[in-house]
């Protein structure tokens, strides 16, 4: 009897996450292996919907795309750091834990395969459109990612884009200070619509570095294909995210509304970025004098972007539209969200705002414009971006599929099981991350030594906000000269302020992104215009 109650008891108690882990720690090491996927703890799968029902439930309360941070650290405390999802007909295994990160991504293979998107695969097969760099997979994946790193990772061919973007930079100085409002004002200072105009900053600067050529986005009269893109791009992140809860083969029976809008937006991203690379081909077309295939050396440093592009060899026609769309997809909403939350967080923390200012001030007093020179000398300059990132990544996961059988935490998940690493929730852990919830730029300065404060495994897998390894984020120093080049500016022209007691909380829409307008007020640091 007593055997029978002790063995029932441990039935009972074997789902709690504490208790299974202390007695998992008690097999041997073959017991522990043998546990499968059914073995995993997760919320109950259903047919149909799998386990969208726990995403669902309660959302008429809250807006879905609200709860769904709030729900992945709650899911992670009840089922514990390595759980499971079944989420429009794709079985996720879900892990919180950095060294299981570390281990995942360590075993990366040549062609590291990213999470599958089944409405993005259905669209293409119905549109016969084929995958860029950022969706594609395998060989495809790495023919794209060989051309395009040579330009968007080389540090050197990076740099060469900081002239321009501090053009842009200071248009876009000029363009808040234009539609701002007036002193006097009860909204004094603030910018209506900070977030379309940071995405009019983000595009420009993406657009150029693509094309070689401004397309007029801070200009009195935005350029309206531009704004047409824009909007398109938002909607289609919007809704990507409530379409991906629900199984493919319900919208091949049946195209909801939501799914509609999504194919819409997906083909107003195509026919611009055709009309934008049209447009390309025909200026060199003009500039060659009919012959845009003069250009043969692919490291030609004297070439442009789009020129070096079309003069590898390696993309088709069909290629360069499928990159360029995949660039400004992944490359501009993520920025200009990122400066939302970098501004928002000034606002927030005036005394670290100041210290910000006076290292600036330090390197390059309040008029001289940054430079990828000066910015190695701007440690908390760099430290800021790095914090904002780490409270409020770009993407609330790293997804991947196994390329092998691995044992995870004492599971063996098969090859081919797309496995979701959550950031979100790693970077948020009070045991790797003292008071999370704060923003402390100084947790990434090195200190008298020169070594990182985070130099463990544990610390490094838990914030990557660009990825790791060969699949990590193509733009990533693209991006981080935008975001510090116009932090720097930004930081010696204004004081950041926030109308006092009003609280912004993140809201995933496909990114995340702040759950309301930003109400940010720019407020000259002296009587001078346009640095």
């Amino acid at each position: 009897m007593a055997m029978a109650f002790a063995r029932n008891c441990f039935r009972k108690n074997i789902s709690n996450p504490r208790i299974r882990s202390f007695s998992t720690s008690m097999l041997s090491s073959d017991q522990r292996v043998s546990k499968s996927l059914s073995d995993i703890p997760g919320p109950i799968s259903l047919p149909v919907i799998g386990t969208a029902w726990n995403v669902f439930r309660g959302a008429s309360d809250e807006r879905l795309e609200k709860r769904l941070l709030p729900l992945q650290v709650q899911d992670v405390k009840r089922y514990g750091p390595i759980h499971k999802q079944s989420i429009g007909g794709t079985l996720m295994i879900q892990l919180a834990d950095p060294s299981d990160a570390a281990k995942i991504l360590r075993a990366e293979s040549k062609y590291p395969q990213r999470f599958k998107f089944p409405a993005i695969d259905y669209y293409r097969e119905k549109q016969q459109k084929i995958a860029g760099v950022f969706f594609a997979d395998g060989p495809e994946w790495y023919k794209h990612r060989s051309v395009l790193s040579k330009r968007m990772l080389r540090p050197k061919h990076v740099a060469e884009y900081a002239v321009e973007f501090n053009e842009i930079i200071t248009d876009f100085i000029r363009r808040l200070r234009t539609i701002r409002e007036h002193s006097g004002t009860e909204k004094a200072n603030e910018v209506f619509g900070i977030d379309n105009e940071l995405f009019k900053w983000s595009f420009e600067s993406v657009a150029f570095m693509l094309f070689d050529k401004r397309f007029g986005c801070l200009e009195p009269h935005v350029n309206i294909e531009a704004q047409t893109f824009i909007k398109a791009v938002g909607e289609f992140l919007h809704s990507a995210t409530t379409i991906g809860f629900v199984p493919v083969w319900i919208y091949k029976i049946y195209e909801t509304k939501q799914f509609k809008k999504f194919f819409k937006s997906f083909n107003t991203m195509y026919e611009y970025a055709e009309l934008f690379i049209k447009r390309r081909l025909n200026e060199l077309e003009v500039k060659s004098s009919g012959s845009p295939s003069s250009t043969t050396q692919t490291d030609d440093d004297n070439v442009g972007f789009f020129e070096f592009l079309l003069s590898s060899g390696k993309l088709t026609q069909d290629d360069l539209l499928a990159s360029v769309i995949d660039v400004l997809f992944a490359g501009v909403d993520t920025t200009s969200n990122t400066m939302q939350w970098v501004l928002y967080l000034m606002a927030k923390n005036p005394e670290k705002q100041e210290i910000l200012r006076q290292e600036i001030l330090s390197v390059l007093g309040d008029e001289i414009i940054a430079t990828p020179t000066t910015l190695a000398e701007l440690p908390y300059l760099k430290a800021w971006v790095r914090e904002t990132l780490r409270m409020y990544p770009v993407l609330t996961a790293l997804f991947r599929v196994l390329p092998k059988d691995m044992i995870i935490r004492d599971f063996n998940i098969p090859v081919g099981t797309q496995v979701n690493l959550l950031t979100y929730s790693m970077s948020r852990d009070e045991s790797i991350f003292p008071d999370p919830d704060e923003f402390k730029p100084e947790r990434w300065v090195r200190d008298k030594e020169h070594t990182s404060k985070f130099n463990d495994a544990k610390e490094v897998f838990s914030a990557l906000p660009f990825g790791f390894g060969t699949r990590m984020c193509l733009g990533r120093r693209i991006a981080e000269l935008e975001l510090h080049l116009l932090l720097a500016r930004i930081v010696q022209q204004f004081e950041i302020r926030y109308p006092a007691g009003e609280i912004v909380e993140p809201f995933v829409r496909g990114v995340v992104i702040p759950d309301r307008p930003l109400r940010v007020q720019f407020v000259d640091r002296k009587d001078t215009t346009d640095n």
